[in-house]
């Protein structure tokens, strides 16, 4: 499956303040540590050895602004 569909679904479902824990292969993790920051989450921990990483992420109730929302 893709990784994007599957994280918006987790945006979509976890509720702010939530916290998501992801544990894979070192790229996977990379990837999914870009997607949480541009959703504006805080990334509380990562982790990685040789190949293996560890994501902690949390969703923040951050909202777009006004001027950022009509652009």
């Amino acid at each position: 499956c893709k990784l994007l569909g599957v994280f918006a679904e987790v945006d979509r479902i976890l509720r702010p303040e939530g916290k998501l824990i992801v544990r894979d292969d070192a790229e996977t993790i990379s990837e999914l540590e870009s997607m949480a920051k541009s959703l504006q989450w805080e990334v509380r921990m990562t982790y990685a050895k040789g190949k293996e990483g560890l994501l902690c992420v949390q969703k923040t109730t951050w909202r777009p602004k006004e001027i950022e929302a009509s652009m």
